[in-house]
């Protein structure tokens, strides 16, 4: 009795009448909004386990409800009557680590949702996989004219409802080469000033710690690497640390960084990585932390200096001394966070491969004096990300430091001493659709490099809409900054009336990036329809807005069969998810975008479904990899594990897709480290390219097959093909981990290449 084959014929069957048209109707209602109700949470990011607390602001109808959502899929919808009580309830977020959710106030009737409002919530259980940076630089009450305390509070307030996750205190230390000021008997000194001359209350300094830690932010301290003032020997620092330059005739002096002569000190320059002089910081850090609860250090740079000596006139190499400087700062505080500032791209290289949590580019023009390469374009902004990307192995996202409306703000601010709100807010979606994020927030927004500076002050727009943009980085980072840029491709997209432009970006175009993530593809579309300048700096505020675009036809060509299509974007409806209806005709996938703005995000996502295909199961004349010939896998119910039985030819090769990439098939163990298959024994298996894992069995005959997508293995036993009773459990879980072997049974030292086969043991094999 050949009973597989009765079974498994239909499911051909069924996958041979895929319909070459594909055409859904969406049947989610019609999405509108009057955003009139604040919404709050009492963390700016939550733990797994931990409970998160809402409160609402304004007039809720009886009828509305609130919806927890996870990308577009819902995962609870309430009464807000039933939960809420004087407008405050709570919610246990599910225990996945690092994911992002939206959480909407809504009312539906006729087929119609309107939205009152949206929050964002960041469940992580460490702030360096999306870093969310803010700053505060102002620590004086102002002789008692300003309640200091209270304007902490409404400051912290603003940020944690960006769901800012990590606070720089610029400016806070007394001076550069002794931060912390004690007093005789070791206690702190309550009042000091900085090297501008501001004062520095101490309380204030703990006050903020204090309220950041309470929303569950990072507390990071600023400080140079190598700075030190003036008379600095008095305090111990040796002259021979220091940092030497040549003038014209060749005579050596101590290289320093200049300032206004009204303040306290220029800053005189140390070698980076002389062990002394880390020594000597790694005692002044004790003191930081001993007296207050800072959570890491800030490391900065003042990017190319030309060629620079030590004591002993022997050239330093400063990108090896900012590597070696960050290791003995972690040697000695391994609890702690590090961040290093790469000005310009200066020393990344050696900043990126060490233990920090993230890469960090404060980014300026044309090189700006500092000897890196041009930065000042949108396009320089992605090319950063994909260096930091490739240099981190793939490990660190990006913040950058960079400061809008720059020529505007110089000398304590021209025109109407406003920061423009278009070039803030496109630099911003240009930003966060790349993958990035920007350090900009404090009490004010970022436009000059010396932070206690606030030439230019935020519009109630401004400031509403970053409530947005923000909601919307923080919502949809598994989307944003779940991937790499090695998830990135071009995507062919044509819009009717307009032109459309593939990343990098052109003048008076809409332009579009993109991302494979999971099994959908994220189009960002970007609009600079009505603008000239690419520059993301804005130098004088003269963006203007750009012209909204509503109800445009979309074409995209995808290699993907989309079973659903959403949009979001933070300029509509406060970012809640739209399902909008398509039509797919072979690779050509037709659709409504409802607006585009700055920025609107459309989401493609994939069937969900496994399939086995190859010479190993292909029918004579037919092609191996004729998804029409694949064997669709069973998918177990509430799990992530598929299974199926089927015949194979005895080595001959089959592969696993998921049904990405439609047209080229391409399979499971991408370049992705989350989708490559865990080896245990002796499965047999061929890739012919870096991203595509191929696999043969040694014997023809019927196999039970189990794939579990969560932990990536494969299972594979011989089944009785007289008695097939199902698929057997995955019996390689509880197994520790084997590596590859070679056909001559040498242990292989990278499974991504190659032909790997041993004898299939006790009936089993495992992959």
């Amino acid at each position: 009795m050949r009973k597989p084959l009765l079974l498994f014929l239909p499911k051909r069957m069924m996958v041979l009448a895929l319909p070459l048209m594909l055409s859904l109707c969406s049947y989610a209602a019609t999405v509108t909004s009057q955003l009139s109700v604040n919404m709050k949470t009492d963390k700016a990011c939550y733990v797994p386990g931990q409970t998160v607390t809402f409160v609402a602001e304004g007039n809720i109808p009886s009828s509305a409800k609130v919806r927890y959502r996870y990308g577009s899929h819902v995962l609870l919808v309430q009464d807000f009557s039933e939960v809420a009580k004087s407008k405050q309830w709570i919610w246990l977020p599910p225990s996945a680590d690092y994911q992002g959710y939206l959480v909407e106030l809504y009312t539906e009737g006729s087929g119609v949702e309107n939205i009152l409002g949206t929050i964002a919530v960041d469940v992580s259980s460490n702030w360096k996989r999306f870093p969310r940076y803010g700053f505060v630089a102002d620590f004086d009450n102002y002789s008692s004219t300003v309640d200091k305390n209270a304007n902490i509070k409404s400051e912290m307030a603003y940020l944690n409802r960006l769901h800012i996750n990590g606070v720089q205190f610029q400016d806070w230390q007394w001076m550069h080469h002794r931060p912390v000021k004690l007093n005789g008997d070791g206690s702190l000194t309550q009042w000091y000033t900085d090297i501008s001359n501001r004062w520095v209350g101490v309380e204030y300094v703990k006050n903020y710690i204090a309220t950041q830690h309470a929303y569950g932010m990072k507390s990071i301290f600023y400080n140079l690497c190598f700075g030190a003032w003036k008379d600095a020997a008095n305090d111990g620092v040796k002259s021979q640390w220091a940092l030497m330059k040549k003038d014209g005739n060749g005579n050596c002096y101590q290289d320093y960084h200049g300032l206004p002569s009204s303040w306290a000190s220029n800053i005189y320059l140390q070698v980076p990585g002389n062990g002394d002089w880390q020594q000597y910081m790694v005692e002044r850090n004790k003191e930081v932390y001993g007296n207050f609860d800072f959570d890491g250090f800030q490391i900065d740079q003042l990017g190319y200096r030309g060629t620079v000596y030590d004591a002993n006139h022997q050239k330093v190499d400063l990108p090896s001394g900012y590597g070696s400087f960050i290791d003995a700062m972690k040697q000695a505080h391994p609890e702690k966070s590090l961040i290093m500032n790469a000005v310009s791209g200066y020393g990344t290289e050696q900043i990126v491969n060490r233990d920090v949590d993230f890469c960090y580019n404060e980014v300026w023009g044309n090189g700006n004096g500092y000897g890196g390469a041009p930065e000042d374009q949108f396009a320089n902004l992605y090319d950063i990300i994909a260096t930091n990307d490739r240099l981190s192995d793939h490990q660190h996202p990006t913040v950058f430091a960079a400061y809008i409306n720059y020529d505007k703000a110089d000398n304590g601010g021209s025109g109407d001493h406003m920061v423009n709100t278009p070039g803030a807010l496109l630099t911003d979606a240009v930003m966060f659709a790349l993958g990035g994020s920007h350090l900009e927030m404090g009490d004010h927004m970022l436009t000059r490099e010396y932070f206690p500076a606030a030439p230019l002050a935020m519009s109630d727009e401004l400031k509403t809409a970053l409530v947005r943009y923000y909601d919307f980085l923080t919502a949809y980072q598994n989307w944003l900054r779940g991937v790499s840029s090695k998830a990135a491709y071009s995507a062919h997209v044509s819009v009717n009336g307009n032109t459309v432009k593939a990343w990098p970006p052109q003048a008076n175009s809409i332009v579009t990036f993109a991302k494979t993530v999971g099994n959908s593809d994220v189009v960002h579309f970007l609009n600079f329809s009505n603008t000239s300048d690419l520059s993301w700096r804005d130098l004088n505020g003269t963006r203007q807005k750009p012209t909204r675009k509503d109800n445009l036809a979309v074409t995209i060509q995808t290699n993907r069969k989309v079973s659903k299509l959403w949009v979001a974007s933070p300029d509509s409806h406060a970012g809640a998810v739209q399902e909008l209806s398509f039509e797919q005709i072979g690779n050509q996938l037709t659709f409504t975008l409802p607006s585009l703005e700055y920025w609107t995000m459309v989401v493609m996502e994939g069937e969900s479904q496994v399939y086995l295909t190859g010479e190993a199961v292909k029918k004579d004349g037919y092609g191996a990899y004729d998804l029409s010939q694949a064997i669709p896998l069973n998918k177990a119910s509430g799990s992530n594990v598929y299974k199926t039985t089927v015949y194979l030819k005895g080595n001959e090769l089959f592969k696993f897709t998921d049904g990405r990439d439609w047209g080229y098939c391409k399979s499971y163990c991408s370049e992705y480290e989350n989708y490559q298959f865990n080896s245990y024994i002796q499965l047999a298996h061929l890739s012919t390219f870096g991203n595509d894992y191929k696999f043969c069995v040694p014997e023809s005959g019927y196999y039970d097959i189990t794939i579990n997508l969560d932990s990536m293995r494969i299972v594979v036993k011989k089944a009785d093909p007289m008695a097939i009773e199902g698929v057997t459990a995955d019996v390689a879980a509880n197994k520790d981990h084997a590596p590859w072997y070679s056909l001559a049974g040498d242990r292989a030292p990278n499974p991504h290449k190659g032909i790997y086969q041993m004898p299939i043991m006790n009936g089993e094999t495992t992959g």
